[in-house]
């Protein structure tokens, strides 16, 4: 078993130190109806991947027609329409319109699993199915789902466009990620994920997402947003590249040199990111690179957008700082347990 650490040494005081939890939302029913629950685990994914979310029911009416399915995703006090089936009607939410499906002849075989494709970090949360025959007899549960993965743009300390197809993959694979795909860069896109910098792909692809269309990123899109795409590249050309990394278990610790950790990566602070990691000043990382992770958005913070945020040395964003500026440091320790 495998625990991972990462935390941050910077010029604040050393007992400001976040501690990162993870909750799990659970199954509940609705004491004032007749009501039966399955229960079901939480349900991990990956970006761009699929799951499937279980939902089976006892409830096995003579008339499938009278029997109603209804998923939903739980976002505060909202409810958010997933997919809605009823004597062959069908209402699909518009974010999830063509990735998602129940399963067939859910009435026959009392299973009403709910399948979620090319998986978004949005969806992550928290989902309710809710069986229905009639306005007495209901059956509800609450599933919790989980996306782990976020795909980050990376080029080399030196410039920008210096990698060819095979240093690309390198390069991802040094700061302890993987070249990304294009269904992950596009569901990355589908989330909001911004980018005017052609970088490789695992396809050998290069393209770049664009949200905002502007001056100088339209691509093959003009005014459109979308992920731009130069197609299929010879492997020697150069460009930036896009990387993806998986889930980082992490939590704050103390000072790298106090726990014997080694300086992050910037694979592990994307990872460390996505499961919460907030913080508004610059770190060392071990590429020679200075950056801090936003998820709280604040004006003073990247100008209000949420991500990792990059200081780069020049006014066209190349080239990372000298090392002897005084920054902190991002920290993480790997820790291996026999059991």
């Amino acid at each position: 078993m495998e625990a991972e650490h990462l935390s941050v040494v910077s010029k604040l005081p050393a007992d400001d130190i976040l501690t990162f939890l993870s909750s799990i939302c659970f199954l509940f029913a609705d004491s004032a109806r007749r009501m039966r629950v399955e229960r079901s685990s939480p349900v991990k994914g990956s970006l761009a991947e699929q799951v499937v979310l279980p939902c089976y029911f006892s409830i096995l009416p003579a008339h499938p027609d009278q029997l109603r399915i209804k998923w939903t995703k739980l976002v505060g006090d909202e409810e958010i329409i997933v997919i809605v089936t009823q004597n062959g009607f069908l209402k699909i939410g518009p974010e999830f319109k063509g990735r998602v499906s129940i399963t067939s002849h859910f009435e026959d075989v009392g299973d009403a699993s709910l399948t979620i494709e090319r998986l978004r970090a949005s969806d992550a949360g928290a989902y309710r199915c809710e069986v229905m025959h009639g306005i007495e007899d209901t059956q509800e549960s609450l599933d919790f789902c989980f996306v782990a993965g976020v795909v980050f743009h990376y080029r080399s300390s030196t410039s920008r466009y210096t990698l060819d197809f095979e240093r690309a993959k390198q390069a991802c694979i040094d700061v302890d990620a993987t070249i990304a795909t294009a269904e992950q860069l596009h569901s990355a896109y589908e989330d909001g994920f911004d980018q005017c910098d052609a970088g490789w792909l695992a396809d050998q692809t290069v393209r770049y997402p664009i949200t905002r269309p502007r001056e100088g990123c339209h691509g093959d899109m003009i005014l459109r947003p979308g992920v731009r795409s130069y197609g299929l590249r010879n492997s020697s050309e150069t460009y930036d590249v896009y990387c993806y990394v998986g889930k980082l278990q992490a939590e704050a610790r103390e000072e790298c040199e106090r726990q014997d950790a080694i300086l992050a990566s910037p694979g592990h602070l994307h990872a460390a990111w996505r499961a919460g990691l907030d913080r508004c000043d610059f770190g060392w990382l071990s590429d020679g690179s200075a950056r801090y992770p936003i998820s709280l958005p604040r004006q003073q913070c990247g100008r209000g957008q949420l991500g990792v945020r990059t200081m780069y040395r020049f006014l066209n964003q190349t080239g990372f700082p000298l090392p002897s500026e005084k920054l902190g440091a991002f920290c993480f320790k790997g820790k291996v347990c026999l059991q």
